[in-house]
């Protein structure tokens, strides 16, 4: 299956709807909550209810729905199976970001990006990416869907780049999981950039605690979240171009940690819950920085995987609002009385 979800925009604010691609049209959307809607009337609800109803179990947010767990998978593969026509998602929508995440995690799962930034930086690859599927805890209110404008935080000065990378779709919540049963609870996969700002990127990391607002400021993802039955292969094609250029190509198959490991380490010790939001990292030369180039205001950056799509950001221009810290570190001419 093929599941978005489309913003539309009416009297009282906008409406997110969950749609899946039909099975004999792929090219056309099914109104999830209106197909669950008109099942619940013709077996002997009425209008009022099955409204009420369909509202519940079919909710704008996608997390939510995987709660409800089998009930609301069935409404799914039931909705892309509906040939009569009369749930086709109205006209008029835009693409909006496929999940609102309950939490987000970013991986450092390809062994060629890791070495690539580690001969960028002048520093010997840290042992540990060998022995542990290591990875950041990201904003998850900051992930944009695709065509979302991505703001230029004042902290960045130069140095915005993107990264080429899988997001992982947790479906069902799970703890303590092992490698051969963490695909059980992947929903599918979307196409994710993870946004950068590599000037606070190169400061923060000195504390080694990690880079938060490097890389806080915005995540996108998009344009569709494709189930695992439906993808010809877990070894996809992955591209980026800037500007309509090719700037990197790399492939999903040459992760050194893989999905499942990722799942299974995530969920250890600690609870993985439905709607959970993971990022492979970068496949390899999938960034600016391993190329030498970086992004500019204004530039259009396009992911595309195969079997996904492709999602579209631009760059947007900074504004200059927002507080900016002063240093505390007491030099020694002001120690001079």
């Amino acid at each position: 299956m093929k599941v978005a979800r489309f913003r539309y925009e009416t009297p009282d604010g906008p409406e997110i709807r969950i749609a899946v691609a039909s099975d004999s049209a792929p090219d056309s959307w099914i109104d999830v909550r209106h197909f669950a809607r008109l099942q619940l009337e013709r077996r002997g609800a009425t209008a009022s209810a099955a409204r009420r109803l369909a509202t519940l179990l079919v909710p704008e947010s996608l997390s939510q729905a995987f709660e409800y767990g089998d009930i609301f998978l069935d409404i799914l593969r039931e909705a892309s199976q509906d040939t009569s026509g009369d749930t086709l998602l109205a006209p008029g929508g835009q693409l909006a970001a496929p999940l609102d995440p309950t939490l987000y995690r970013d991986f450092v799962s390809f062994e060629q990006h890791f070495v690539n930034m580690a001969r960028v930086t002048g520093q010997p690859v840290a042992p540990v990416l060998y022995d542990l599927p290591v990875h950041y805890i990201g904003n998850h209110h900051t992930v944009v869907g695709p065509d979302a404008e991505v703001p230029w935080p004042p902290y960045a000065h130069a140095g915005m780049d993107y990264e080429l990378e899988l997001g992982l779709v947790i479906g069902k919540a799970g703890r303590d999981l092992h490698p051969e049963h963490a695909l059980d609870h992947v929903f599918g996969l979307t196409i994710l950039n993870d946004f950068t700002a590599r000037d606070i990127q190169a400061r923060e990391m000195e504390s080694r605690l990690g880079p938060p607002k490097a890389k806080s400021f915005c995540t996108a993802i998009g344009p569709v979240i494709v189930t695992l039955d439906e993808l010809p292969t877990l070894d996809l094609r992955m591209v980026a171009r800037v500007n309509g250029a090719i700037w990197s190509e790399g492939q999903s198959g040459t992760m050194l940690w893989s999905i499942p490991e990722l799942v299974a380490w995530a969920s250890t010790s600690e609870l993985l819950p439905a709607g959970a939001l993971l990022g492979t990292g970068t496949v390899g030369f999938g960034s600016g920085a391993e190329l030498g180039r970086e992004l500019h205001p204004g530039d259009t950056v396009e992911l595309e995987v195969e079997g996904i799509g492709i999602l579209r950001n631009r760059i947007g221009h900074p504004t200059g609002r927002g507080w900016l810290p002063a240093s505390k570190l007491r030099r020694d001419s002001e120690n001079v009385t």
